[in-house]
């Protein structure tokens, strides 16, 4: 009797985990079918914008799946890239996350890619305003997105109306952004840590560090960058066509902090360039542009710091978040400060704190 029992029960444990099986496969059949329309759907509600994917892979096993080739163009313009190109997106849940009693997710991105564009009539713009980026983020993803990591990113601006065509962008970018929902370091007015790297046009390395909290209706932040190294002549095409100058040689570092505090925003921004040269006399054949190039490079060489060799400004940035200021007075004395009284020097100036009570918005 006491094996006939047992016998009974391994049958049931048997007939349980086969129907186990079958709901999971029956889950993933199902999934196959609906994720693929539920994310192409919160896609095409994206104000101004409509996007797609090529496909979609479940995990069930690790509660996950990822997103195959995403992308988002904007409607009107005729604006030939995207302004959201992502090779793969994967979103899984954050089980670490459980032992501070949280479910949360993690968001990690494969050759992420944004364009920031001008359309070829010039009168398109792409650059994402106007529209609330957290709802199709929250349509992919509905548990909050705790930590999301990328690699092999890139980052554009592109004026298809420009002539020559502008392009400049950072590309090899990785970073991170952690505990965006502020499952630990609750304490801290930002909780949320950001670390990105990458490379600029002309060879420059971009450096980005801070600390952020995203949980505030408007974001609170405290950004630190540097960009160092870039050759200037590869920035010819975007001086050309917006000053008429051409770059012969020079190199650029640039260096910014800034703080975003109750809609407030207070840093600067400081580019040095160094061993500058605007004219080449072998390949500058027309007139008009050979003499406003020789009136620019009067003016940079009498405005040049000549014991750095640098001609630099600092540019502060004052005022609300969707209105920053650049006070042009302020920009034109960093120029004379740096040429006539104390060169600046390469690096943070570490004068900007989130901490400080002047630092404290509305």
């Amino acid at each position: 009797m006491t094996g006939l029992k047992a016998h009974k029960k391994r049958y049931w444990l048997i007939g349980i985990i086969s129907l186990l099986i079958l709901v999971l496969i029956a889950a993933r059949l199902y999934l196959n079918i609906w994720l693929p329309r539920y994310v192409n759907n919160a896609l095409g509600n994206i104000k101004g914008y409509e996007g797609s994917i090529e496909d979609i892979d479940i995990a069930l096993y690790r509660g996950a799946y990822k997103i195959h080739n995403l992308k988002i163009y904007k409607k009107t313009g005729n604006i030939p890239t995207p302004f959201v190109d992502i090779d793969t997106i994967d979103l899984s849940i954050q089980w670490r996350a459980l032992l501070h009693g949280r479910i949360v997710s993690n968001a990690d991105l494969t050759k992420p890619v944004i364009n920031f564009a001008v359309g070829k009539s010039g009168e398109i713009t792409q650059y994402g305003g106007g529209v609330d980026w957290s709802k199709p983020i929250k349509d992919l993803m509905p548990i909050d997105i705790n930590l999301v990591t990328f690699k092999d990113g890139k980052l554009t601006y592109q004026d298809f109306s420009a002539n020559p065509k502008v392009n400049v962008y950072i590309n090899n970018m990785s970073g991170e952004i952690r505990n965006l929902r502020n499952v630990v370091d609750k304490d801290k007015q930002l909780p949320s840590t950001l670390i990105i790297r990458g490379n600029s046009i002309g060879g420059g390395n971009l450096d980005m560090t801070g600390k952020m909290n995203i949980l505030r209706p408007i974001p609170d932040m405290d950004i630190e960058t540097r960009l160092e190294h870039v050759n200037l002549p590869a920035l010819s095409n975007y001086s050309n066509a917006y000053a008429a100058i051409d770059i012969k040689k020079g190199n650029l570092n640039v260096y910014s902090e800034f703080i975003v505090k109750n809609n407030k925003v207070s840093g600067y921004v400081k580019p040095i360039a160094t061993d500058i040269s605007l004219i080449d006399l072998r390949k500058t054949s027309n007139p008009i542009k050979l003499a406003w190039e020789t009136l620019v490079s009067v003016v940079v060489e009498i405005f040049t710091n000549h014991s750095k060799d640098q001609f630099a400004t600092k540019i502060p940035l004052e005022g609300d978040l969707d209105n920053v200021d650049t006070d042009s007075w302020a920009t034109i004395a960093g120029i004379i400060e740096n040429a006539f009284i104390n060169a600046f020097k390469n690096g943070l100036d570490r004068d900007v704190d989130f901490s400080k009570p002047e630092n404290k918005g509305n």
